[in-house]
């Protein structure tokens, strides 16, 4: 006998409790910080967010959740002109119901029951949240899916796979990864970690001085004002960005309840020219990880020379990897070879079909998209 689900319009975050306990029961990394909270979806679907209130749709049987969908408006621009966007996210629903399991009731979107949003918990949940959205008003909505939701995404609900940006994830593994994957080399460990730092240090010298001459870095949150300076002088006028004002980044990074990031500002004779923002976090497994969420600087500030000053700070902690996300062939990318980095894998950017999504195809080089655009650091 097949387990009936309801589709129910959560965007109050009334069980947002219960949706809480199913993805940190069934989702949640062995051995990592927490990924889900109460505080953390009011933080992003509540009145906080200075996009507006977001939406989340759940998939309700016997009293208990059993599916999430959700969607976090986001302030966007696309070539220079602001419009409301939105992130699509939190996308699980529980194997055990899966394929054994119908609605209570058929999508007021699509009469048909053999259609796929009648059929899967996960289609009818992305299905309700993207119709909610746009229907107040939200005209770009992007997400990050993972190889397990992308089919279902690019397939089946009408979004496409923004190829053309070709965005890859970066990691540089430090000494102390390598003895905690082999324990043999445990014995060579100060040699491997001097080693290690040694070669940041020259080569960050080298950087030092050409690039970096004349740059001052810290650790320091900017102040209000010379956030909004710099993001009025560097605001792009082509292809996709989210607003990044001072409003966004104290929202994003200082206001987030689940996760404590550290900034770093940038001068160059007293002025601000760049801002970065990191999270040291215990990822899956336990390990160490230093994720550089975003930056913003001047044209003038080379991204290498930052890179390598980040490093260099949290050298003496017990960061095992570096990583970030930059488009394959940028000048991030191309820093991030000289510092030792990698490309792992393609994150892949997915879009809702509509024709303005399809205009920034003719406009990737201008695309402006972290690790930090998305909530999955």
């Amino acid at each position: 006998m097949k387990l009936v689900w309801s589709a129910v319009n959560d965007d109050g975050l009334h069980f947002i409790g219960r949706a809480v306990d199913f993805l940190q029961g069934e989702f949640g990394p062995v051995g990592a910080e927490p990924l889900w909270s109460v505080d953390y979806f009011r933080w992003k679907l509540g009145a906080a967010n200075p996009a507006g209130k977001g939406y989340i749709s759940l998939a309700m049987a016997e009293d208990k959740v059993v599916g999430v969908v959700s969607l976090t408006r986001k302030r966007v621009l696309i070539d220079g002109v602001e419009c409301a966007g939105g992130e699509v996210g939190d996308t699980y629903s529980s194997g055990t119901i899966r394929r054994n399991s119908k609605p209570a009731n058929l999508s007021s979107l699509d009469p048909d029951p053999d259609s796929y949003i009648n059929k899967s918990i996960f289609g009818r949940l992305a299905s309700d949240v993207r119709s909610r959205a746009e229907e107040q008003g939200v005209t770009l909505i992007y997400g990050t899916p993972n190889k397990n939701a992308y089919p279902g995404w690019v397939k089946r609900l009408n979004y496409f796979d923004l190829t053309e940006y070709n965005n890859n994830s970066y990691s540089r593994p430090t000494a102390k990864l390598l003895t905690r994957k082999y324990p043999a080399l445990n014995p060579l460990s100060p040699f491997l970690q001097a080693v290690d730092c040694s070669s940041q240090a020259v080569h960050r010298i080298l950087l030092g001085k050409g690039a970096g001459k004349g740059l001052e870095c810290d650790a320091s949150v900017p102040a209000t004002e010379e956030i909004d300076s710099l993001w009025i002088q560097v605001k792009p006028t082509r292809g996709f960005s989210l607003v990044r004002d001072a409003l966004y980044w104290r929202h994003r990074y200082l206001e987030n309840p689940i996760a404590q990031y550290d900034f770093f500002s940038i001068r160059r004779q007293g002025k601000l020219v760049g801002i970065v923002v990191t999270r040291f976090a215990v990822a899956t497994d336990s390990k160490r990880v230093v994720y550089l969420a975003e930056w913003m600087l001047e044209e003038q500030v080379e991204f290498g020379y930052v890179l390598s000053f980040i490093m260099a700070h949290y050298r003496h902690t017990e960061v095992q990897v570096f990583n970030f996300w930059a488009r394959r062939g940028s000048r991030e990318a191309r820093a991030a070879a000289k510092a030792l980095f990698f490309s792992r894998h393609r994150i892949p950017i997915i879009l809702a079909d509509t024709p303005q999504a399809r205009s920034l195809q003719d406009a990737v080089t201008c695309m402006k998209f972290y690790l930090g655009s998305s909530d999955a650091v």
